[in-house]
C-alpha cells in the first residue's frame, strides 16, 4: 500500500549551493494508524503522545509510543464536543505547548471547535496529558465565526511568553487560496492574546506545525498545495529567529508527487536519535474512503554553510565550522575539495546535530574553489559547492622616511612583501602622472611572506635629482595595486 504514495525528495544528498535549505523527509514504511487524522505530537517520559481524531467521532484521542514507530491507542477520549458550547458540532484541530511552571498545567492546548456560532479557538489544560480540562473564559471567533480556522500550534518561548500559530481565511466565500498562516502573541502564559500578523503569504496553506532547532530558530512546516494543482501534496519548511519574521521563502522538504495523495494533517517531532526529525502526515492513498497516518524521517544531513570561506595558503591547520542539520554524533567523515584538489583533514569533530568542526589544512593547497561534504555513519552524505576559497594573502607595502632631502643623504624605502611567487613593478610618477623612476621591475628577490626592500635616492631615470615637490610611488604584484606618496625636499 505505501508505495501508492511516491516521493518528491530524492533519497540521498545532492550538492547544493549556499543558501536555505531544510533536510528532506523520506517516507517509511508501515502505517502508524489507520482511520485517524494526526494533530500533534509531543515528547513524554519514555517515548512519545500522538494526538489525532478519527472520521466517524469528531473528538480528539492519543496514543503513546516509544520509537515514534509503533503505536498503541491510549484508552479514552483526551476533549470531546459539548452540548450548547462553541465545540458542539465537533473538534477539528488541536495543537499544544508544555510549560512545568504553567498553573494548572504543565500541557497547554488549543483547538478549534466547530457550531452554530462558526469557528472558535478554545483552550484547554493538563496535568498529564491524558485528562484535559477545557477554559471556558477563552475564545476567538475571527469575523464573527465567519472565518474558517484551521491548525492551531503554540509555541513556549519561556517567562510566559507563547506565540500561536494558525491558518485561516478572510471569512467570504470558501476559497482554498485564502487560507493564510497568521500568528498571535501572549505575554501571560497563553491566557490572552494580542497582535494577530500576517506570517507568511504562502497561498492555500492548509496545515502547519512548529519546531525548535538546536540553534534557538523556529521552523514552521506547512502542507500546502502542489504548484500544478489545488491538491495540499506538499509540505514547505520555513525558520524565523524571532518567531514572527520569516526572511527566506519556504523550501519544498518532502511530497507525495501523486494528486489523490492528498495531505490532511502534519505533525513534526525530534526521533530518539535526537538529531533527526519525523514528520507524521494523514494522507487518503488513492481518494481512498480510509485516512492513514504515515511517517517520514529526515535520513540525509544537510550543508548550509562554512566559516571561514576564506583560507589562504600559509595558514596552518585551521578548524572550519559546517554549519547545516543532521549530523549524527558519531560523524567521522568530512571532506574538503573540488576541482583544484583537497585539503588534508587531520580531525572531525561532532559539535550538535548542526554544526561539525573539521580540522583541515590549507598550507601550500591549490588555488581555487573547494566544496565541503559531511558523511554520516550510515554513509548519507550532504555537499556544499564552492564553500571555501583557497587563496594567497594580498601583497602589504611599509614606507619608511617617504618625506626626505636626497641632498642630504636621504632616500624612501619601500619594504614590499608578497605571499605569492611573482613580479614586483615599482615606478615614481609625478603627480600628473609622468614617469620619473623605474624603480623595480622583476621577479620578488626576496620568497613569498619575506619582505622585499626597495630604495629611492630622489633621482630620475636620467639620474638628476628630481624637484622638490609630491611624488607618487606605485607598485604592483600579486595581490597587490598600490599608490603611495613621496614629499621630496631639495
Amino acid at each position: 500500500m505505501l508505495n501508492k504514495i511516491l516521493l518528491a525528495a530524492l533519497l540521498s544528498a545532492a550538492w547544493v549551493q549556499a543558501g536555505f535549505c531544510a533536510p528532506a523527509f523520506e517516507l517509511e514504511g508501515g502505517v502508524r494508524l489507520s482511520s485517524a487524522s494526526v494533530h500533534c505530537v509531543t515528547p513524554i517520559p519514555g517515548g512519545y503522545r500522538m494526538y489525532f481524531s478519527t472520521p466517524s467521532a469528531y473528538s480528539v484521542f492519543s496514543a503513546s509510543s516509544t520509537d515514534g514507530l509503533d503505536w498503541a491507542i491510549e484508552p479514552g477520549i483526551r476533549l470531546s464536543t459539548r452540548a450548547s458550547y462553541l465545540d458542539a458540532s465537533s473538534i477539528t484541530a488541536f495543537g499544544l505547548y508544555y510549560d512545568a511552571a504553567l498553573a494548572g498545567g504543565p500541557y497547554h492546548a488549543y483547538y478549534v471547535g466547530i457550531s452554530t456560532a462558526g469557528y472558535a479557538l478554545l483552550s484547554a489544560k493538563s496535568a498529564d496529558g491524558l485528562t484535559w480540562t477545557s477554559d471556558n473564559a477563552f475564545s476567538i471567533l475571527f469575523s464573527s465565526g465567519a472565518s474558517r480556522l484551521r491548525s492551531p500550534k503554540p509555541y513556549f518561548g519561556g517567562s510566559g511568553k507563547v506565540n500561536l500559530y494558525y491558518i485561516r481565511d478572510s471569512g467570504a466565500a470558501p476559497d482554498p487560496a485564502a487560507y493564510k498562516i497568521y500568528g498571535l502573541q501572549s505575554s501571560d502564559d497563553g491566557d490572552t492574546f494580542s497582535g494577530e500578523a500576517l506570517l507568511t503569504d504562502t497561498t492555500g496553506a492548509y496545515q502547519l506545525d512548529v519546531s525548535t532547532l538546536t540553534d534557538g530558530s523556529l521552523r514552521m512546516f506547512i502542507a500546502a498545495p502542489d504548484l500544478s494543482v489545488s491538491t495540499v501534496t506538499r509540505v514547505l519548511a520555513a525558520d524565523s529567529v524571532n518567531g514572527f519574521s520569516f526572511p527566506s521563502a519556504p523550501v519544498q522538504v518532502f511530497s507525495t508527487a501523486a494528486s489523490v495523495n492528498e495531505l490532511s494533517g502534519i505533525a513534526v517531532a525530534r526521533s530518539t536519535e535526537t538529531f533527526r526529525w519525523r514528520l507524521y502526515l494523514t494522507s487518503r492513498l488513492n481518494s481512498s474512503a480510509t485516512t492513514y497516518i504515515y511517517s517520514a524521517f529526515t535520513s540525509s544531513p544537510v550543508i548550509t554553510g562554512v566559516s571561514p570561506v576564506l583560507a589562504y595558503i600559509d595558514d596552518g591547520p585551521t578548524d572550519f565550522t559546517v554549519t547545516g542539520e543532521v549530523f549524527s554524533p558519531g560523524v567521522a567523515i568530512a571532506a574538503i575539495a573540488g576541482t583544484p584538489g583537497a585539503l588534508t583533514v587531520q580531525s572531525v569533530t561532532w559539535v550538535d546535530d548542526m554544526r561539525v568542526t573539521v580540522r583541515a589544512v590549507p598550507t601550500n593547497a591549490p588555488l581555487g574553489l573547494y566544496g565541503v561534504s559531511i558523511t554520516n555513519p550510515d554513509g548519507r552524505t550532504a555537499g556544499l559547492l564552492n564553500a571555501v576559497t583557497i587563496d594567497y594573502r594580498p601583497g602589504v607595502t611599509k614606507m619608511t622616511d617617504n618625506l626626505f632631502r636626497p641632498l642630504k643623504g636621504g632616500k624612501v624605502k619601500a619594504s614590499v612583501t608578497i605571499f605569492y611567487p611573482g613580479n614586483i613593478k615599482g615606478s615614481i610618477y609625478t603627480v600628473n602622472g609622468g614617469l620619473v623612476k623605474k624603480l623595480f621591475n622583476g621577479p620578488a628577490p626576496s620568497a613569498p611572506g619575506t619582505p622585499s626592500n626597495f630604495f629611492w635616492s630622489g633621482d630620475t631615470d636620467s639620474g638628476k635629482i628630481a624637484a622638490s615637490g609630491l611624488y607618487l610611488l606605485h607598485i604592483t604584484g600579486p595581490r597587490l595595486n598600490v599608490t603611495e606618496k613621496i614629499v621630496l625636499i631639495k
